[in-house]
């Protein structure tokens, strides 16, 4: 017997209790501070015969070889990547890459610059719809979520009034993605047989969020963007915040989560809020612009700060596309049917004005990875991300997924090499697996 190549610990602060977490079988165990002391060293002669025999069944502890349990993963990763293959894909429709708003780290500004204005016509959205259609043939779950550019811009009202209707008449329900400056005016739009959910950002609290999300003219956003939450939830829409954390934010996130609560939002069943790291765009790598950058932090650093306390823990989860797997093991259910990050994980479906069909949403617009147009199918990058994986050998890379395909286009030109690093990850992983056990 020994412990298992894929079992990690995760501490959970000053509480003496230590998660063992095995990252193959996604399993985990609740240990007293000197067990898992015991276990890290490989000690498993102090173990109890009752606790030796749970260890083994969550495959904590092993009997196997090194080379029996790399089989083991080889085999679960492409059960997991069938998983992703067959579960419901993920559809979003962009009526425009246009945005009212100027965020100073917005990763479509070069487009932008560059490409000409498009905004969908009816026809092209119909097209659209009935793409989808096709893809959802056979599923039970059919939502298309609206994204951009800003999808609920002024503009596109009289668009996103016709897709509200043809969806409905095909029974897709519709999620938007926005900034929710201009919310007001699809107010009629919000909630059941709607648009029944939204995706907000902000960029820490107010002091802050004004700085770097500037609306038309230079104008203060936060204040509206809060007002608009709150009439989206009570028309009956979910609302879910994404939190855009730097290094600045970080440290005032007892003071964002003083203001949800403030405002009774963490109390109410329709929102949620998660944070995510802010990352650097291509452009902003390809000028060598380093303001942005200075300011970073990575994954690690949000995941530890929200392993530390149990207040943000509850407030906030991590980043979905790896925070979700990670909780999911915490919880004992079982794994999720995603594979590797984001778009590499599940199957990914993003559909432009153009009529070009992306299988990422954060490159949608750079037409090398358009897969043609809505008359013709898109295949899917969990393939791809499955190789991905299967390239690297640590233990962490049912988690991670190598990486982000959008970071290692940014950062190397490429979509295909992996963006990781599997000590930081390893930091990561266990405080998001802390963050977890704090909110149950």
């Amino acid at each position: 017997m020994r412990v298992s190549d894929f079992t990690t610990f995760a501490p959970v602060g000053d509480s003496g209790i230590v998660l063992a977490l095995n990252t193959c079988y996604g399993t985990s165990a609740e240990l007293p501070q000197p067990v898992a002391r015991q276990l890290a060293d490989g000690d498993l002669a102090s173990l109890s015969a009752e606790q030796l025999e749970s260890l083994v069944e969550l495959s904590i502890v092993t009997s196997r070889s090194p080379e029996e349990e790399q089989r083991a993963f080889i085999k679960e990763l492409f059960r997991r990547g069938q998983l992703a293959r067959n579960s419901p894909p993920r559809v979003y429709l962009m009526p425009s890459y246009d945005c009212n708003l100027k965020c100073v780290y917005c990763f479509q500004h070069e487009m932008r610059r560059t490409t000409p204005s498009v905004a969908m016509s009816e026809t092209v959205a119909l097209a659209a719809l009935d793409y989808a259609e096709a893809v959802f043939a056979g599923e039970n779950s059919r939502s298309v979520t609206l994204y951009g550019g800003e999808a609920l811009s002024p503009d596109n009202q009289a668009i996103i009034e016709f897709l509200c209707g043809s969806a409905r008449q095909r029974e897709i329900r519709l999620m938007a993605s926005t900034h929710a400056w201009n919310l007001d005016r699809y107010e009629h739009l919000l909630g059941p047989g709607g648009i029944e959910a939204l995706h907000v950002t902000v960029d820490g609290p107010a002091s802050t969020h004004d700085r770097l999300r500037i609306g038309p003219g230079g104008a203060p956003t936060f204040a509206v963007i809060m007002k608009h939450i709150q009439l989206a939830l009570d028309r009956g829409a979910r609302v879910r915040m994404r939190v855009n954390v730097n290094e600045k934010v970080l440290g005032q996130l007892g003071e964002l989560r003083g203001i949800l609560d403030g405002r009774g939002l963490l109390a109410n069943p329709g929102f949620s809020a998660y944070l995510a790291p802010m990352f650097d765009t291509k452009a902003h790598v390809e000028k060598g612009a380093r303001a942005l950058a200075k300011s970073l932090v990575g994954e690690a650093a949000l995941a530890v700060r929200l392993g530390s306390s149990t207040e943000l823990a509850k407030a906030f989860c991590g980043h979905p596309p790896v925070y979700d797997k990670i909780a999911a093991m915490v919880y004992g259910m079982p794994p999720l049917p995603s594979l590797g990050h984001c778009c590499y994980g599940t199957r990914t479906i993003v559909l432009d004005p153009r009529g070009d069909v992306y299988p990422c949403v954060f490159l949608a617009g750079e037409t090398e990875f358009a897969y043609g147009n809505y008359l013709r199918d898109s295949p899917s990058w969990v393939e791809e991300g499955t190789r991905r994986c299967l390239g690297k050998t640590c233990k962490f890379v049912m988690y991670c997924g190598a990486g982000s395909p959008y970071d290692s286009f940014a950062h190397r030109g490429s979509t295909h090499e992996p963006s990781c690093d599997c000590r930081d990850f390893g930091q990561t992983l266990a405080g998001y697996a802390a963050a977890a056990y704090r909110r149950r």
